[in-house]
């Protein structure tokens, strides 16, 4: 019977997969040492993997039996995927199954930041909420500022119908024409998204031409000091530089569901920055996108294996 290896505790997909294989799970629900990626690699048929699983050169060269990888994400570049097709090693992801809770989320940890809900929450918490005040926690509303995305799939969309819903009037910078029928979107360039957003707000893959594209030389453009929000991999923005932006008042702020690196220490500057607000990669931590993950990444095994369309 072919073998298979989850390498977290998911919901759904053991039960799912243990109809069709011989399923092992790892028991810690903690991120694998490389040392038993590389076993598992060589031992297992097809590995069900988590983005902490960092299946590169090193690890894929050590497969003797891996034939299918299933990322339980969106995106894929915890997989070397050159290796993986030079090796004839199937590798899937699950495109789909985040939009809503990712959008959800970019609206989570921005409203959050600009309304100062931490703030306000550990002020009344420690007792010193005495009487109402005029100018307590003065935060900033959405309506009829630019709201900017980068990168328009299917979460960037989600993101851009959230956004209209607030009143923002939208820029989409997107690599191929598209077309948008609200009066209040506009594609423009780069450039251009980054002279006039009030909030800029990143839903692209980590390629080697986004990484870094948020640098200190794009971070100049942006005339507006807008808010950063970033829900799509850390190294799409250069840490430095934010931190550098941030202290400087070249942005007025910076909500991150991601980091580079990632995780990201206690002990960070961007961790100790009134204007950044920090998140542990939950933008798909719903109990409906989980689950929905882990049923679809199952069955990529289950389809590869037999053969269905």
């Amino acid at each position: 019977m072919r073998k298979i290896f989850i390498t977290r505790q998911i919901p759904v997909a053991r039960e799912l997969l243990a109809a069709h294989f011989d399923v092992e799970e790892n028991p810690h629900d903690q991120v694998l040492p490389r040392e038993e990626l590389k076993r598992i690699a060589r031992d297992f048929d097809g590995i069900l993997s988590t983005i902490p699983d960092r299946l590169d050169k090193e690890v894929l060269e050590s497969a003797q039996r891996l034939k299918v990888i299933s990322n339980y994400a969106a995106g894929l570049d915890n997989v070397d995927q050159m290796v993986a097709k030079e090796r004839k090693i199937a590798v899937y992801n699950v495109p789909d199954a985040t939009t809503q809770s990712t959008a959800d989320m970019t609206f989570a940890i921005l409203l959050s930041l600009i309304r100062k809900v931490a703030e306000a929450e550990a002020y009344v918490k420690k007792g010193l909420w005495k009487t109402w005040e005029p100018n307590l926690f003065l935060g900033e509303e959405l309506c009829d500022k630019y709201f900017g995305i980068i990168g328009f799939g299917k979460i960037g969309k989600a993101v851009a119908e959230r956004a209209l819903g607030f009143g923002l009037k939208v820029l989409v910078f997107a690599r191929s024409k598209i077309e948008l029928s609200h009066p209040r979107m506009h594609q423009v360039e780069l450039d251009e998204l980054y002279k006039k957003s009030h909030y800029i707000s990143l839903h692209v893959p980590l390629t080697n031409e986004t990484k870094g594209l948020i640098n200190w030389s794009s971070m100049k453009k942006m005339e507006q000091k807008p808010v950063i929000i970033n829900m799509a991999r850390g190294a799409v923005v250069s840490t430095d530089d934010l931190v550098r932006a941030l202290k400087e008042g070249i942005v007025r702020g910076a909500a991150l569901d991601v980091t580079d690196p990632e995780p990201i220490s206690s002990s960070h500057p961007l961790c100790h920055l009134k204007n950044c607000l920090i998140v542990p990669h939950i933008g798909s931590a719903t109990v409906e996108c989980r689950t929905l993950l882990a049923r679809r990444a199952a069955e990529n095994l289950i389809r590869y294996f037999h053969d269905q369309p």
